[in-house]
């Protein structure tokens, strides 16, 4: 075995100095490396926070620091104890309290917070991560905040555009509306006035039994008028609902007035939707819009005349049905709108559901409608599909899915008629209202059903009432009055003095509206304009505790 060489010293010193400069060459690479990283997290678009244990600022980079000048006014520096610094700032201190246990407990996690004043909001979306040593031990933690208030902006503008959208789809209809209202309303108005001249006339003849039955014919005919009026005003609100469970059946027999007022009257409009079937969950103000329009649509394809029909049946899905319609498997609500018009071609009815396309004459639709109903029923979990063959008709399909959460409540039943007036103590009644006639009307009503009456005229006379005493037992006043004092003001003046006082409140818009919701808690009712007496009774009886019902 030949002799092993031993490396020389100069050899061991080449060798040793090799070595060197390879360390210092990755030791340049890390130190480069690091410094690039320092630079790309200080030039980051997000606030970049770290903290030891103890709470003291360890790392904040450059965006961090600009942002604290620019919107607090200073800038926290390496090494501040955070609760010190931002003990003037409980906004940003009340975010980080309830977090930093997380961070040290080993937790990462994302919240969207914002911060500042209600009319400066800025909004952040922030990863908090724990920070750890070479062996994880847990050292402390750190934050990347990402200013989002430019996407919240966004989101909301883009939100009160399709809010915008709607609300013009809406009035669209409402105005298409317009002619069909007036011609019932000139019916209804025609047969009333009738009614009355001709109850005049039995009345002076003695006939009171032929007097009785005109003014039946005209309460009637009032008490239609006043729900077509409610119909409309619902319809064309403008309102954000919350989905609840909705029996189509009940809302399209609501319905019922409002489409035979929007379509012409050679069209024949038949409600086949039938009672019992599975409820839905969806915004019913929205699903009004939709079949409205709809309705419109089938109007506007039979200007000769046809069949206009809306049925609606419960739809079990298959996985093959409903991927081909995609959709989930399940329970779905179908509802039909049929008509037996012009139809559609292929061409048309591929391009029915874009945006703005309408195939009506400039000046007569959006061409929003379609689509905006397309896109409520997918918003909504569900599908529309078009049936449509030219020369006989269109069906528009909408698939909803079954709502199974909530039982739907029952349907509202009259209380039952009491046929002898029991007795009860006369309460103090304060009746404030603008109209003379009115006024006159519901004071005698009062008066009839045993109660002391207090009669005021306008807002502030009913508040100069109220400070002078003695306190109403129940308030009755319309919303809208003169004085300069309204309605609800003036309930909140009764409220301050008695806390549980109750109110009645009249309005002649709609009865759905919160009018209410501004006063301070206490027993509220609220009737709308036109509405029966004995409604007005079984109001003051609900909040008074009697049973003195007007017959």
């Amino acid at each position: 075995m030949p002799p092993v060489t031993q490396p020389s010293y100069q050899q061991l010193q080449a060798r040793v100095a090799e070595l060197e400069a390879l360390l210092t060459e990755r030791e340049d690479i890390a130190q480069a490396n690091n410094k690039l990283l320092g630079q790309l997290v200080d030039s980051s678009l997000a606030n970049v926070f770290a903290a030891d244990r103890k709470m003291r600022l360890v790392a904040i980079n450059r965006t961090a620091r600009e942002t604290f000048q620019r919107l607090r006014g200073f800038v926290p520096q390496i090494g501040d104890y955070i609760p010190q610094f931002l003990a003037n700032q409980p906004d940003i201190m009340g975010r980080l309290a309830p977090v930093w246990p997380r961070l040290l407990a080993g937790e990462a996690f994302i919240d969207t917070i914002s911060l500042g004043p209600p009319d400066d909001l800025r909004h952040y979306v922030i990863r908090y991560n724990p920070l750890r040593d070479e062996q994880q031990r847990i050292q402390g933690g750190y934050m990347f905040a990402y200013d989002i208030t430019e996407r919240v902006a966004e989101q909301e503008r883009l939100r009160q555009t399709e809010e915008a959208l709607r609300q013009s789809q809406k009035m669209e209809a409402v105005g298409q509306l317009t002619g069909g209202i007036a011609h019932d309303f000139n019916n209804l108005l025609g047969s009333m006035l009738g009614a009355l001249e001709l109850a005049e006339q039995r009345l002076g003849q003695q006939r009171y039994f032929d007097t009785a039955r005109m003014l039946d014919v005209g309460k009637h005919n009032a008490l239609r008028a006043a729900s077509l009026v409610q119909r409309l005003l619902a319809f064309s609100r403008q309102q954000t609902l919350l989905a609840q469970p909705v029996d189509v059946q009940l809302l399209v027999a609501d319905m019922n007035d409002l489409i035979r007022s929007s379509i012409d009257s050679h069209i024949d409009f038949q409600d086949l939707t039938q009672a019992g079937l599975w409820s839905i969950c969806i915004d019913p103000q929205q699903l009004e819009n939709a079949l409205l329009n709809l309705c419109i649509n089938a109007r506007d394809a039979m200007p000769l005349g046809g069949t206009l029909r809306i049925g609606c049946e419960n739809a079990e899905l298959d996985k093959d049905q409903a991927s081909s319609m995609d959709l989930p498997s399940g329970q779905f609500l179908h509802i039909r709108v049929d008509d037996t018009g012009i139809g559609m071609s292929k061409d048309i009815m591929q391009r029915a559901l874009d945006p703005f396309f309408t195939t009506k004459p400039m000046g007569q639709g959006t061409g929003l409608g379609l689509s905006m109903v397309y896109g409520f029923v997918r918003q909504s979990g569900g599908q529309l599909r078009i049936d449509s063959t030219p020369g006989q008709g269109t069906t528009v399909h909408l698939y909803l899915p079954r709502d199974e959460s909530i039982t739907p409540p029952a349907p509202c039943v009259a209380p039952e008629e009491i046929l002898e007036k029991p007795q009860h103590r006369p309460y103090r009644i304060m009746l404030v209202e603008d109209q003379a006639t009115m006024r006159l009307v519901l004071s005698e009503v009062l008066q009839e059903l045993g109660h002391e009456v207090q009669v005021c005229e306008d807002g502030l006379s009913a508040f100069n009432a109220l400070r002078e005493g003695p306190l109403p037992d129940l308030l009755i006043t319309d919303v809208g009055l003169p004085g300069g004092i309204d309605g609800q003001q003036l309930a909140g003046a009764y409220r301050s003095l008695a806390s549980e006082a109750p109110v009645i409140l009249i309005t002649g818009y709609d009865i759905t509206s919160s009018v209410a919701s501004s006063l301070p808690a206490g027993p509220t009712e609220v009737l709308c304009k036109p509405f029966e007496l004995k409604a007005l009774a079984q109001r003051i009886d609900r909040l008074l505790g009697v049973n003195a019902y007007l017959r």
